[in-house]
């Protein structure tokens, strides 16, 4: 009986270790199945994130190779353009760049030996809000199979008219979420936001601002303010930076050339 005894509790023992085996390894593999839960950051006072350079879907490894060098370009261009490096700039640019639609413009009208100089803001606009590929462009010069690149990208933006979603306003407003303030001014309450979408320009608000001050907001490409009315009727200001108006504001083409990436054309509106 002694002997007995003995057997069967080393069986309990035994199916009672089995047991808790198995549903350890049911513990483990349940919650490597579960997703974690994602950690939000708290919303910066910051409008946005300055968005990645968009990329097309890409079919192959050559592709992806030239997706990747234009990337790394385009981080070396931003860097360059926040120090106002001007011989950055020259380096780039070919006898062929493009500066105006009646060529009656050229980089020397720029003076961009000033670091106050207004390219290098209306660059920063152009080239911060991600570039796309444009597949329609025909350059002679262009390196066999490079693709040719356009900042800012608007393609997204496009996207969202619908029939039920026309293009009512001529103002593009590229980026996610970007906040629409009750006031002009990162101190402005934040009443809502818009991702890629058209908004109307809000010309009753613009004017009634004092002499002048339309003018000085208008004026800077990054820091001053656009008053839109959104599609629900909502009336309020977006920072320039993300507002894309594409009759007036500058949009920049690069190509792969002789070996290096150049500046295709710096142009200021569709040309209309």
């Amino acid at each position: 009986m002694k002997r007995y005894h003995i057997l069967m509790l080393a069986l309990v023992a035994a199916v009672t270790m089995a047991a808790s085996t198995m549903a350890s390894v049911a513990y483990r593999n349940t919650t490597e199945l579960t997703p974690k839960a994602q950690t939000l950051k708290p919303v910066s006072k910051a409008e946005e994130p300055i968005p990645e350079p968009f990329i097309e879907v890409v079919q192959n490894s050559s592709q992806r190779t030239q997706a990747s060098e234009f990337s790394q370009f385009r981080q070396r261009l931003v860097g360059a353009v926040q120090r106002a490096d001007t011989e950055f700039v020259q380096a780039i640019v070919m006898p062929q760049t493009q500066w105006s639609y009646g060529g009656t413009v050229n980089l020397d009208s720029y003076n961009i030996n000033n670091n106050q100089s207004k390219f290098w803001s209306y660059m920063t606009k152009a080239v911060n809000q991600g570039c796309g590929i444009d597949s329609q462009a025909q350059v002679p010069d262009k390196e066999p199979g490079a693709s040719v690149w356009v900042c800012p990208d608007i393609m997204p933006v496009k996207q969202s008219i619908r029939p039920d979603r026309p293009n009512f306003g001529h103002l593009a407003v590229i980026g996610q979420n970007v906040n629409v303030r009750a006031e002009p001014g990162m101190g402005g309450r934040i009443i809502g936001s818009v991702s890629n979408d058209y908004v109307a320009f809000d010309s009753g608000r613009y004017n009634t601002l004092p002499a002048g001050a339309a003018e000085k907001m208008q004026a800077d490409p990054l820091g001053g303010w656009t008053p839109v009315r959104l599609r629900d009727g909502q009336q309020g200001w977006i920072l320039n930076q993300y507002v894309y108006d594409e009759e007036n504001d500058y949009r920049v083409s690069f190509v792969r050339s002789r070996g290096q990436w150049r500046l295709r054309y710096f142009l200021r509106g569709n040309g209309n």
